[in-house]
């Protein structure tokens, strides 16, 4: 979906998921089973409030564009 057709809790959903993603990464990089844990339920919930406001957040926002 190209970025000006997106609502802006589209945009914002699609930013945080990434950030959550990015922050799952580094969590995973510093080998903290506490960080990876707490920053993926994060993600999870990002992920499942999307969903059930009917955006899709299952690939990231660059290869969406």
């Amino acid at each position: 979906m190209k970025p000006e057709t997106m609502s802006l809790f589209e945009r914002e959903m699609r930013d945080q998921v990434a950030a959550a993603r990015e922050a799952l990464e580094h969590a995973e990089r510093k080998n903290d089973p506490l960080l990876v844990q707490a920053a993926q339920a994060h993600l999870d919930g990002l992920v499942d409030l999307a969903r059930r406001n009917g955006v899709d957040v299952s690939q990231p926002a660059e290869l969406t564009a």
